[in-house]
Protein backbone atom coordinates (compact mmCIF):
# COMPACT_ATOMS: atom_id res chain seq x y z
CA UNK A 1 0.00 0.00 0.00
CA UNK A 2 1.61 3.21 -0.98
CA UNK A 3 1.99 5.54 2.23
CA UNK A 4 4.37 8.08 1.63
CA UNK A 5 1.95 10.89 1.09
CA UNK A 6 -0.40 10.10 3.88
CA UNK A 7 2.84 9.71 6.34
CA UNK A 8 4.09 13.05 4.57
CA UNK A 9 0.56 14.27 6.14
CA UNK A 10 1.01 12.86 9.31
CA UNK A 11 4.71 14.60 9.84
CA UNK A 12 3.10 17.62 8.47
CA UNK A 13 -0.02 17.24 11.19
CA UNK A 14 2.76 16.97 13.91
CA UNK A 15 4.83 19.77 12.93
CA UNK A 16 1.82 22.19 12.87
CA UNK A 17 0.67 21.09 16.16
CA UNK A 18 3.84 22.40 17.80
CA UNK A 19 3.99 25.42 15.69
CA UNK A 20 2.42 28.97 16.68
CA UNK A 21 -1.84 29.13 16.52
CA UNK A 22 -2.63 32.84 14.80
CA UNK A 23 -6.19 34.09 15.07
CA UNK A 24 -7.19 36.16 11.93
CA UNK A 25 -7.02 39.25 12.70
CA UNK A 26 -3.54 38.73 14.13
CA UNK A 27 -2.59 37.55 10.67
CA UNK A 28 -4.43 40.70 9.00
CA UNK A 29 -3.10 43.82 11.59
CA UNK A 30 0.49 41.95 10.28
CA UNK A 31 -0.44 42.29 6.45
CA UNK A 32 -2.18 45.57 6.73
CA UNK A 33 0.58 47.43 8.63
CA UNK A 34 3.19 45.95 5.97
CA UNK A 35 0.80 46.75 2.97
CA UNK A 36 3.09 48.65 -0.19
CA UNK A 37 -0.08 49.07 -2.31
CA UNK A 38 -2.23 50.33 0.49
CA UNK A 39 1.06 52.82 1.50
CA UNK A 40 1.25 53.59 -2.35
CA UNK A 41 -2.64 54.72 -2.52
CA UNK A 42 -2.68 56.79 0.38
CA UNK A 43 0.81 58.88 -0.56
CA UNK A 44 -1.12 59.71 -4.41
CA UNK A 45 -3.88 60.54 -1.85
CA UNK A 46 -2.11 63.03 0.10
CA UNK A 47 -0.56 64.57 -3.36
CA UNK A 48 -4.06 65.23 -4.36
CA UNK A 49 -5.14 66.36 -1.08
CA UNK A 50 -1.93 69.26 -1.21
CA UNK A 51 -3.17 70.08 -5.25
CA UNK A 52 -6.98 70.22 -3.81
CA UNK A 53 -5.85 73.20 -1.04
CA UNK A 54 -3.67 74.57 -3.57
CA UNK A 55 -6.38 74.88 -5.74
CA UNK A 56 -8.62 77.48 -3.44
CA UNK A 57 -6.18 79.71 -3.89
CA UNK A 58 -7.10 80.68 -7.00
CA UNK A 59 -8.77 83.91 -5.67
CA UNK A 60 -5.58 84.82 -4.12
CA UNK A 61 -3.03 87.58 -6.10
CA UNK A 62 -0.50 86.37 -7.81
CA UNK A 63 2.69 88.43 -6.77
CA UNK A 64 6.15 88.28 -8.63
CA UNK A 65 9.74 89.75 -8.63
CA UNK A 66 11.41 90.69 -11.93
CA UNK A 67 14.77 91.73 -11.09
CA UNK A 68 17.73 92.06 -14.47
CA UNK A 69 21.40 93.20 -14.97
CA UNK A 70 21.75 93.70 -18.93
CA UNK A 71 24.22 95.78 -21.34
CA UNK A 72 23.32 96.48 -24.72
CA UNK A 73 24.47 98.76 -27.81
CA UNK A 74 20.77 97.95 -29.38
CA UNK A 75 19.07 101.02 -30.04
CA UNK A 76 15.63 100.11 -28.78
CA UNK A 77 16.55 99.29 -25.57
CA UNK A 78 18.99 101.92 -25.33
CA UNK A 79 16.97 104.77 -26.23
CA UNK A 80 14.20 102.91 -23.18
CA UNK A 81 16.69 103.04 -20.83
CA UNK A 82 17.40 106.59 -21.51
CA UNK A 83 13.41 106.73 -21.30
CA UNK A 84 13.41 104.68 -17.87
CA UNK A 85 15.92 106.66 -16.57
CA UNK A 86 13.87 110.01 -16.95
CA UNK A 87 17.11 111.19 -17.95
CA UNK A 88 16.21 112.41 -21.90
CA UNK A 89 18.42 115.30 -23.38
CA UNK A 90 17.48 117.40 -26.14
CA UNK A 91 20.75 115.49 -27.94
CA UNK A 92 19.19 112.28 -27.69
CA UNK A 93 17.33 113.20 -30.42
CA UNK A 94 20.29 113.08 -32.52
CA UNK A 95 19.43 110.27 -35.44
CA UNK A 96 23.59 109.09 -35.35
CA UNK A 97 23.20 109.16 -31.33
CA UNK A 98 19.64 107.07 -31.80
CA UNK A 99 21.18 104.85 -34.17
CA UNK A 100 24.58 103.93 -32.97
CA UNK A 101 24.67 104.31 -29.61
CA UNK A 102 27.30 103.33 -26.96
CA UNK A 103 26.60 99.93 -25.23
CA UNK A 104 25.18 100.79 -21.65
CA UNK A 105 24.64 98.44 -18.56
CA UNK A 106 21.58 98.82 -17.17
CA UNK A 107 19.90 97.73 -13.86
CA UNK A 108 15.89 97.06 -13.48
CA UNK A 109 14.06 95.61 -10.63
CA UNK A 110 10.18 95.15 -10.54
CA UNK A 111 7.74 94.13 -8.20
CA UNK A 112 4.14 93.14 -9.62
CA UNK A 113 0.90 91.99 -8.56
CA UNK A 114 -1.97 89.89 -10.97
CA UNK A 115 -5.02 89.75 -9.20
CA UNK A 116 -7.78 87.47 -11.23
CA UNK A 117 -11.33 88.93 -10.79
CA UNK A 118 -13.67 86.89 -13.49
CA UNK A 119 -12.26 83.76 -14.92
CA UNK A 120 -15.57 82.08 -16.51
CA UNK A 121 -15.51 79.59 -13.77
CA UNK A 122 -12.80 77.83 -14.71
CA UNK A 123 -10.76 78.15 -11.44
CA UNK A 124 -13.43 77.21 -9.05
CA UNK A 125 -14.55 73.98 -11.83
CA UNK A 126 -11.00 72.80 -11.10
CA UNK A 127 -10.90 72.85 -7.53
CA UNK A 128 -14.27 71.03 -7.67
CA UNK A 129 -12.67 68.50 -9.93
CA UNK A 130 -9.61 68.41 -7.86
CA UNK A 131 -11.98 67.57 -4.74
CA UNK A 132 -13.42 64.71 -6.43
CA UNK A 133 -9.91 63.25 -7.43
CA UNK A 134 -8.65 63.14 -4.22
CA UNK A 135 -12.10 61.79 -2.84
CA UNK A 136 -11.79 58.95 -5.70
CA UNK A 137 -8.50 58.09 -4.49
CA UNK A 138 -9.43 57.79 -0.84
CA UNK A 139 -11.93 55.05 -2.12
CA UNK A 140 -9.49 53.19 -4.46
CA UNK A 141 -7.07 53.05 -1.02
CA UNK A 142 -10.52 51.53 0.28
CA UNK A 143 -10.81 48.88 -2.10
CA UNK A 144 -7.23 47.90 -1.88
CA UNK A 145 -7.48 47.49 1.58
CA UNK A 146 -10.92 45.42 0.78
CA UNK A 147 -9.38 43.36 -1.81
CA UNK A 148 -6.53 42.61 0.45
CA UNK A 149 -8.65 41.85 3.88
CA UNK A 150 -10.86 39.59 1.12
CA UNK A 151 -7.40 37.34 -0.13
CA UNK A 152 -6.15 37.64 3.29
CA UNK A 153 -9.37 35.71 4.94
CA UNK A 154 -9.39 33.54 1.89
CA UNK A 155 -6.26 32.25 2.34
CA UNK A 156 -6.00 32.09 6.50
CA UNK A 157 -9.42 30.24 6.40
CA UNK A 158 -8.43 27.55 3.42
CA UNK A 159 -5.53 26.47 5.35
CA UNK A 160 -7.68 26.10 8.45
CA UNK A 161 -10.25 23.99 6.85
CA UNK A 162 -7.86 21.98 4.66
CA UNK A 163 -5.65 21.22 7.78
CA UNK A 164 -8.93 20.09 8.84
CA UNK A 165 -9.26 17.29 6.02
CA UNK A 166 -5.89 16.12 6.32
CA UNK A 167 -6.32 15.16 9.77
CA UNK A 168 -9.92 12.96 8.73
CA UNK A 169 -7.61 11.54 6.09
CA UNK A 170 -5.17 10.87 8.56
CA UNK A 171 -7.98 9.47 10.71
CA UNK A 172 -8.99 7.18 7.77
CA UNK A 173 -5.59 6.16 7.01
CA UNK A 174 -5.65 4.84 10.45
CA UNK A 175 -8.36 2.95 10.37
CA UNK A 176 -7.09 1.06 7.23
CA UNK A 177 -3.81 0.56 8.71
CA UNK A 178 -5.20 -1.44 11.52
CA UNK A 179 -7.69 -2.92 9.53
CA UNK A 180 -4.86 -4.55 7.42
CA UNK A 181 -3.03 -5.23 10.59
CA UNK A 182 -5.48 -7.08 12.74
CA UNK A 183 -7.51 -9.20 9.45
CA UNK A 184 -5.14 -11.60 7.01
CA UNK A 185 -5.92 -10.24 3.82
CA UNK A 186 -4.13 -10.77 0.32
CA UNK A 187 -4.09 -14.53 -0.25
CA UNK A 188 -5.05 -14.92 -3.62
CA UNK A 189 -6.82 -18.22 -2.87
CA UNK A 190 -9.14 -15.73 -1.03
CA UNK A 191 -10.48 -13.90 -3.99
CA UNK A 192 -12.68 -11.75 -1.90
CA UNK A 193 -10.42 -11.25 0.81
CA UNK A 194 -7.49 -10.07 -2.07
CA UNK A 195 -10.22 -7.84 -3.85
CA UNK A 196 -10.70 -6.14 -0.19
CA UNK A 197 -6.72 -5.97 -0.35
CA UNK A 198 -6.89 -4.06 -4.07
CA UNK A 199 -9.78 -1.96 -2.23
CA UNK A 200 -7.23 -0.61 0.16
CA UNK A 201 -4.47 0.10 -1.92
CA UNK A 202 -7.06 2.03 -4.49
CA UNK A 203 -8.29 3.90 -1.64
CA UNK A 204 -5.05 4.72 0.04
CA UNK A 205 -3.98 5.61 -3.86
CA UNK A 206 -7.31 8.04 -3.94
CA UNK A 207 -6.24 9.54 -0.44
CA UNK A 208 -2.86 10.40 -1.34
CA UNK A 209 -4.00 12.17 -4.46
CA UNK A 210 -6.10 14.01 -2.35
CA UNK A 211 -3.80 14.96 0.08
CA UNK A 212 -0.99 15.59 -2.58
CA UNK A 213 -3.73 18.23 -3.76
CA UNK A 214 -4.40 19.68 -0.74
CA UNK A 215 -1.10 20.46 0.77
CA UNK A 216 -0.26 22.14 -2.53
CA UNK A 217 -3.25 24.43 -1.96
CA UNK A 218 -2.27 25.15 1.29
CA UNK A 219 1.18 25.89 0.27
CA UNK A 220 -0.04 28.11 -2.22
CA UNK A 221 -1.93 30.17 0.32
CA UNK A 222 0.85 29.90 2.79
CA UNK A 223 2.68 31.86 0.35
CA UNK A 224 0.20 34.23 -1.21
CA UNK A 225 0.07 35.64 3.03
CA UNK A 226 3.75 35.89 3.09
CA UNK A 227 3.61 38.22 0.04
CA UNK A 228 0.98 39.92 1.06
CA UNK A 229 3.32 40.62 4.04
CA UNK A 230 2.47 38.55 6.94
CA UNK A 231 5.84 37.98 9.14
CA UNK A 232 5.14 35.32 11.02
CA UNK A 233 6.48 32.37 10.13
CA UNK A 234 5.53 28.30 11.41
CA UNK A 235 2.11 29.01 12.57
CA UNK A 236 -1.34 27.43 11.93
CA UNK A 237 -4.29 29.10 11.69
CA UNK A 238 -6.45 29.27 14.38
CA UNK A 239 -10.16 28.44 12.77
CA UNK A 240 -13.16 26.16 14.11
CA UNK A 241 -15.42 26.08 10.88
CA UNK A 242 -15.94 27.92 7.72
CA UNK A 243 -19.41 28.91 8.56
CA UNK A 244 -18.57 30.28 12.12
CA UNK A 245 -15.93 32.24 10.48
CA UNK A 246 -17.60 34.20 7.73
CA UNK A 247 -20.01 34.75 9.66
CA UNK A 248 -17.92 36.34 11.88
CA UNK A 249 -15.02 37.92 9.80
CA UNK A 250 -16.89 38.10 6.41
CA UNK A 251 -20.06 39.45 7.73
CA UNK A 252 -22.09 36.78 6.55
CA UNK A 253 -24.88 36.61 9.06
CA UNK A 254 -25.12 40.51 9.15
CA UNK A 255 -25.42 40.96 5.29
CA UNK A 256 -27.52 44.05 4.24
CA UNK A 257 -29.87 42.44 1.11
CA UNK A 258 -29.37 46.38 -0.53
CA UNK A 259 -25.66 47.61 0.69
CA UNK A 260 -24.23 50.86 -0.24
CA UNK A 261 -21.89 50.89 -3.45
CA UNK A 262 -18.57 49.16 -3.24
CA UNK A 263 -15.79 51.47 -2.89
CA UNK A 264 -14.43 50.76 -6.30
CA UNK A 265 -17.90 51.87 -7.75
CA UNK A 266 -18.15 54.63 -5.77
CA UNK A 267 -14.42 56.12 -7.41
CA UNK A 268 -15.69 55.23 -10.71
CA UNK A 269 -19.01 57.87 -9.64
CA UNK A 270 -16.29 60.28 -8.60
CA UNK A 271 -14.28 60.05 -11.98
CA UNK A 272 -17.77 60.56 -13.61
CA UNK A 273 -18.09 64.03 -11.59
CA UNK A 274 -15.16 64.74 -12.79
CA UNK A 275 -16.01 64.00 -16.81
CA UNK A 276 -18.99 65.91 -15.78
CA UNK A 277 -16.86 69.37 -14.26
CA UNK A 278 -14.13 68.63 -17.34
CA UNK A 279 -17.84 69.49 -19.89
CA UNK A 280 -18.16 72.60 -17.65
CA UNK A 281 -14.99 73.55 -17.84
CA UNK A 282 -14.70 73.75 -21.80
CA UNK A 283 -17.93 75.66 -21.72
CA UNK A 284 -15.97 78.26 -19.33
CA UNK A 285 -13.40 78.51 -21.98
CA UNK A 286 -15.35 80.58 -24.22
CA UNK A 287 -16.02 83.12 -21.37
CA UNK A 288 -14.16 86.33 -21.15
CA UNK A 289 -11.28 86.71 -18.07
CA UNK A 290 -11.54 89.70 -16.04
CA UNK A 291 -7.88 91.11 -13.89
CA UNK A 292 -6.56 93.63 -12.00
CA UNK A 293 -2.94 94.26 -12.19
CA UNK A 294 0.14 96.13 -11.04
CA UNK A 295 3.63 96.84 -11.21
CA UNK A 296 6.64 98.79 -9.94
CA UNK A 297 9.98 99.36 -11.14
CA UNK A 298 13.54 100.79 -10.16
CA UNK A 299 15.22 101.65 -13.13
CA UNK A 300 19.22 102.27 -12.98
CA UNK A 301 21.88 103.56 -15.79
CA UNK A 302 24.51 105.42 -16.36
CA UNK A 303 22.91 108.43 -16.09
CA UNK A 304 20.62 108.32 -13.03
CA UNK A 305 18.22 106.19 -10.94
CA UNK A 306 14.60 106.45 -11.31
CA UNK A 307 11.25 104.58 -10.54
CA UNK A 308 7.50 104.61 -12.00
CA UNK A 309 4.35 102.03 -11.60
CA UNK A 310 1.53 100.88 -13.88
CA UNK A 311 -1.52 99.40 -13.05
CA UNK A 312 -5.03 98.46 -14.55
CA UNK A 313 -7.22 96.07 -15.53
CA UNK A 314 -7.29 93.89 -18.66
CA UNK A 315 -9.93 91.71 -19.99
CA UNK A 316 -8.73 88.30 -22.11
CA UNK A 317 -11.44 86.99 -24.56
CA UNK A 318 -11.06 84.31 -26.87
CA UNK A 319 -13.39 85.38 -29.56
CA UNK A 320 -12.27 82.45 -32.12
CA UNK A 321 -9.77 79.36 -31.63
CA UNK A 322 -9.86 76.60 -34.01
CA UNK A 323 -8.57 74.08 -32.09
CA UNK A 324 -11.54 74.80 -29.45
CA UNK A 325 -14.20 73.92 -31.72
CA UNK A 326 -16.06 71.03 -30.69
CA UNK A 327 -14.66 70.36 -27.59
CA UNK A 328 -17.39 71.51 -25.29
CA UNK A 329 -19.41 68.65 -27.17
CA UNK A 330 -16.18 66.00 -27.08
CA UNK A 331 -16.06 66.41 -23.37
CA UNK A 332 -20.29 66.10 -22.82
CA UNK A 333 -20.09 62.62 -24.90
CA UNK A 334 -17.10 61.83 -22.54
CA UNK A 335 -18.63 62.67 -19.17
CA UNK A 336 -21.87 60.61 -20.63
CA UNK A 337 -19.63 57.87 -21.65
CA UNK A 338 -17.99 57.75 -18.10
CA UNK A 339 -21.33 57.55 -16.34
CA UNK A 340 -22.67 54.83 -18.45
CA UNK A 341 -19.40 52.82 -17.64
CA UNK A 342 -20.35 53.51 -13.45
CA UNK A 343 -23.86 52.11 -14.64
CA UNK A 344 -22.64 48.94 -16.32
CA UNK A 345 -20.22 48.39 -13.38
CA UNK A 346 -23.06 48.86 -11.05
CA UNK A 347 -25.08 46.42 -12.84
CA UNK A 348 -22.27 43.81 -12.84
CA UNK A 349 -21.58 44.35 -8.99
CA UNK A 350 -24.96 43.27 -8.12
CA UNK A 351 -25.33 40.42 -10.59
CA UNK A 352 -21.82 39.22 -9.25
CA UNK A 353 -22.90 40.04 -5.28
CA UNK A 354 -26.23 38.06 -5.97
CA UNK A 355 -24.33 35.47 -7.59
CA UNK A 356 -21.92 35.22 -4.73
CA UNK A 357 -24.71 35.08 -1.68
CA UNK A 358 -26.44 32.02 -3.61
CA UNK A 359 -23.90 30.56 -3.82
CA UNK A 360 -23.10 30.83 -0.16
CA UNK A 361 -26.31 29.80 1.05
CA UNK A 362 -26.24 26.48 -1.31
CA UNK A 363 -22.45 25.77 0.22
CA UNK A 364 -23.69 26.43 3.86
CA UNK A 365 -26.45 23.74 3.57
CA UNK A 366 -24.81 21.67 1.66
CA UNK A 367 -22.15 22.34 4.49
CA UNK A 368 -24.64 21.24 7.17
CA UNK A 369 -26.22 18.18 5.23
CA UNK A 370 -22.30 17.19 4.41
CA UNK A 371 -21.48 17.44 7.96
CA UNK A 372 -24.50 15.05 9.45
CA UNK A 373 -23.83 12.42 6.91
CA UNK A 374 -20.30 12.39 7.92
CA UNK A 375 -20.96 11.56 11.15
CA UNK A 376 -23.56 8.84 10.72
CA UNK A 377 -21.08 7.49 8.11
CA UNK A 378 -18.20 7.06 10.95
CA UNK A 379 -20.72 5.27 13.15
CA UNK A 380 -21.72 3.63 10.24
CA UNK A 381 -18.20 2.69 9.95
CA UNK A 382 -17.69 1.60 13.41
CA UNK A 383 -20.84 -0.70 12.89
CA UNK A 384 -19.39 -2.10 9.96
CA UNK A 385 -15.96 -3.23 11.17
CA UNK A 386 -17.69 -4.61 14.57
CA UNK A 387 -19.78 -6.99 12.10
CA UNK A 388 -16.94 -7.74 9.51
CA UNK A 389 -15.48 -9.04 13.04
CA UNK A 390 -18.17 -11.10 13.64
CA UNK A 391 -18.02 -12.15 10.64
CA UNK A 392 -21.25 -11.10 8.94
CA UNK A 393 -19.94 -8.53 6.59
CA UNK A 394 -17.27 -9.56 4.06
CA UNK A 395 -13.91 -7.14 3.74
CA UNK A 396 -15.40 -5.64 0.46
CA UNK A 397 -18.54 -4.05 1.97
CA UNK A 398 -16.31 -2.67 5.00
CA UNK A 399 -13.92 -1.16 2.45
CA UNK A 400 -17.15 0.55 0.39
CA UNK A 401 -18.21 1.81 3.59
CA UNK A 402 -14.27 3.77 3.76
CA UNK A 403 -14.15 4.65 0.64
CA UNK A 404 -17.32 6.62 0.66
CA UNK A 405 -15.76 8.30 3.68
CA UNK A 406 -13.05 9.32 1.58
CA UNK A 407 -15.55 10.87 -0.89
CA UNK A 408 -17.47 12.49 1.89
CA UNK A 409 -14.25 13.69 2.65
CA UNK A 410 -13.58 15.37 -0.72
CA UNK A 411 -16.80 16.88 -1.16
CA UNK A 412 -17.10 18.41 2.38
CA UNK A 413 -13.93 20.23 1.06
CA UNK A 414 -14.98 21.15 -2.13
CA UNK A 415 -17.87 22.80 0.00
CA UNK A 416 -16.04 24.25 2.77
CA UNK A 417 -13.56 25.75 0.76
CA UNK A 418 -16.21 26.99 -2.15
CA UNK A 419 -18.03 29.01 0.89
CA UNK A 420 -15.18 30.61 1.69
CA UNK A 421 -13.99 31.29 -1.81
CA UNK A 422 -18.05 32.88 -2.21
CA UNK A 423 -17.89 34.65 0.94
CA UNK A 424 -14.55 36.70 0.15
CA UNK A 425 -15.26 37.29 -3.30
CA UNK A 426 -19.14 38.78 -2.50
CA UNK A 427 -17.45 41.35 0.15
CA UNK A 428 -15.44 43.36 -2.83
CA UNK A 429 -18.84 43.97 -3.89
CA UNK A 430 -20.23 46.43 -1.83
CA UNK A 431 -18.97 48.80 1.16
CA UNK A 432 -17.70 46.74 3.31
CA UNK A 433 -16.60 48.47 6.50
CA UNK A 434 -13.41 45.97 7.63
CA UNK A 435 -13.43 47.80 11.13
CA UNK A 436 -17.53 46.43 12.17
CA UNK A 437 -15.76 43.16 11.86
CA UNK A 438 -12.64 42.58 14.00
CA UNK A 439 -12.07 43.12 17.53
CA UNK A 440 -11.58 46.75 19.07
CA UNK A 441 -8.01 47.81 18.58
CA UNK A 442 -7.59 45.93 15.33
CA UNK A 443 -5.74 48.08 12.97
CA UNK A 444 -7.95 48.39 9.74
Amino acid sequence: MRIVGIGLTLFALSSHAEAEQLSFPEVWKQIDSASLSQESSRLQSQALGLATERSTRHWEPRIYLDARMYQTSDPGPTFIGVLEQRSLKQSDFDPDAINHPDANLFTRAALGMDLPLYEGGIKSLQTELQKHAERSQELATSQIQLEQYAQSSLSFSSIGIIEQQLRKIADLTTEMNRLRKQYELGDKSNPVGYSGLLGLKLLATKLEALTLQYRAQSDAYYAMLKELGLKSTNWTPKIKTSVAFVEQYLGENRRQTDPEPSYHLQSIKEQGKISEGSAKMEEARFRPKVGAFAETYLFNGTRDTANGYTAGIYLQWNIYNPSDVGTTREASLKALAANKYAEATEQQERTERVAHIIASKSYKENIALLTESYKLLLEQSKVMETLFRNGSVNVLQLVEVLNRRSDLIALQGEAELGLLKAASQSIVKERFEIAKHLPAGTKD
